[in-house]
């Protein structure tokens, strides 16, 4: 039977607003779009669902995620800067990987999410082949897409180079255990992982998984893996998704290695092309946004994480303006450690912002006049970084993130009538004032229904899929059987070592 979902208002990709606006969905896609009275008339047997008191959106992509199911502070890890931050995580404590990928998927959904990007973190080297189906597993529970990148590393896992300087610093107590860096596995083992998940998971029909390649960043990673990542994605028509340029110490390691930006030397080895996406990209050089734009590489902007993380305020306004296409994501660390993505991109809108006279205009933003929310002359706004851009940094081709015929069937429905309150549509004109007013008081406690492939996957802002009680009660059984003494005196061990990482990049200055 076909599905007619409509509502008081939809805020579409481009950032366009249609009052009484409807769809119908048959299977997994749209089939028609049009006015609630239209389309009601022409199926007049569908199933009904929405009304006056919502607002729809197209299912949101999250660029991005790491799919932990907690925030790092939440499990007892501080933010601090990412050098000296990452060291803390080999302290968390262990989650089954399926349960993780379960709750994460749930708290997508019930921010609006439909289709996330995860670049898994193994407990283990070792165990990251058994990790990985188990984390497909819990997605597929949840009815979340997911964009899966098992990572690669296979240098400087310690710092960024000079290692050795690093452990002479060190006093001998500490020495023996600072060298001694988890293994990673083979280069073959890690492209037979990849062979074998993409040829057991891998949809690209219904684009339930896509199996992408990730070599985790390129200070952790050697040109040789880089460049076989590279082929082993275009080969399979597949992503590759790299974290790049997140401080500013992974600049300077660029230009103390090659003497040039991490973007002219990934372009001199010729993995720069549309089948790539960096993450967080703050610290990049402006004179490669061009590059970056003939080239039809993606950005995933990770606002709430860059600032935790000491990390800074990527220039995307800057890189939109030079044709650049961004994409928006959570990074499993926002500001609230709730994954609201609403709230996301309302800080990453807020972040754009210049503050003086002299800064680019909204227009050159690529942001619209004079509302800075939707579409027309100045480029797609804020709604597309949450939406088809994110898709397509995230998923390619595949039709994903807009309300439009022969589109994936993936909606939101927000409760309108909660969000707004006393207010009402009064004047500008209505559309951009309603795109606006949702922008700034959005969040995910206004998401009341989600739609994934024509599938109901949260209904009343209860997940449908699974039990969301029974999924935390599991959670948390496991966490009461943590060594937490353990944990936390290892937790000591690393905060011993952490000065001397400290002394060690300060010394780059």
């Amino acid at each position: 039977m076909a599905m007619l979902i409509h509502a008081a208002y939809a805020i579409h990709a481009d950032g366009s607003v249609q009052p009484d606006f409807a769809l119908i969905v048959e299977g997994e896609r749209i089939a028609a779009t049009g006015s609630y009275r239209d389309l009601s008339a022409q199926y007049p047997d569908a199933e009904q669902v929405g009304g006056a008191g919502y607002l729809m959106l197209p299912g949101m992509i999250n660029a991005h995620d790491h799919g932990r199911a907690f925030g790092t502070a939440s499990l007892g890890i501080a933010d601090d800067i990412l050098e000296c931050w990452l060291p803390s995580l080999g302290a968390l404590p262990g989650i089954s990987a399926e349960l993780a990928a379960a709750w994460e998927g749930v708290q997508l959904l019930k921010s609006g999410v439909t289709a996330t990007a995860h670049s898994h973190n193994p407990a283990t080297w070792a165990g990251m082949a058994d990790e990985c189906p188990q984390t497909l597993r819990g997605y597929r529970m949840a009815g979340v897409r997911v964009a899966f990148h098992p990572p690669m590393v296979d240098q400087n896992q310690l710092v960024y180079a000079d290692s050795e300087r690093l452990l002479d610093s060190l006093p001998p107590e500490l020495r023996a255990g600072a060298a001694m860096q988890p293994p990673s596995i083979s280069h073959d083992d890690y492209f037979a992982l990849c062979d074998d998940l993409y040829r057991n998971y891998h949809d690209p029909k219904s684009h339930l998984v896509h199996i992408q390649v990730s070599p985790a960043g390129g200070q952790w990673c050697s040109d040789a893996l880089i460049v076989r990542s590279t082929e082993w994605a275009r080969a399979h028509n597949t992503r590759v998704q790299m974290h790049m340029l997140e401080t500013r110490y992974q600049r300077e390691y660029a230009h103390k290695t090659w003497g040039k930006s991490f973007i002219r030397h990934l372009h001199e080895i010729g993995v720069l092309g549309d089948w790539l996406t960096l993450a967080h990209m703050v610290w990049a050089d402006e004179a490669d946004f061009p590059l970056l734009a003939e080239r039809g590489v993606g950005i995933a902007h990770n606002p709430s994480s860059n600032l935790r993380l000491r990390s800074g305020i990527a220039p995307v306004a800057k890189m939109r303006h030079a044709g650049i296409r961004v994409g928006v994501g959570l990074d499993g660390h926002a500001l609230d450690d709730d994954q609201d993505y609403l709230r996301e991109l309302r800080l990453a809108f807020t972040l754009m912002g210049f503050p003086h006279p002299k800064s680019l205009s909204p227009v050159e933003r690529g942001l619209r006049i004079p509302l800075a929310v939707g579409g027309g002359e100045g480029g797609e706004g804020i709604w597309s970084l949450g939406t088809r851009d994110a898709a397509a940094i995230t998923f390619g081709n595949a039709p994903l993130g807009q309300l439009a015929i022969g589109m994936l069937a993936d909606v939101v429905l927000l409760d309108w009538d909660a969000l707004r309150g006393a207010w009402s549509p009064h004047g500008y004109p209505a559309a951009d004032e309603v795109a606006m007013f949702t922008l700034h008081r959005a969040s995910r406690a206004h998401v009341r229904h989600v739609i994934v492939g024509g599938q109901w996957r949260l209904r009343d802002g209860r997940a449908t899929g699974v039990d969301e009680e029974v999924i935390a009660g599991e959670i948390r059984a496991g966490l009461a059987k943590v060594d937490w003494d353990g944990l936390r005196a290892k937790r000591r061990e690393i905060a011993v070592l952490l000065p001397y990482m400290r002394r060690f990049y300060a010394d780059w200055n």
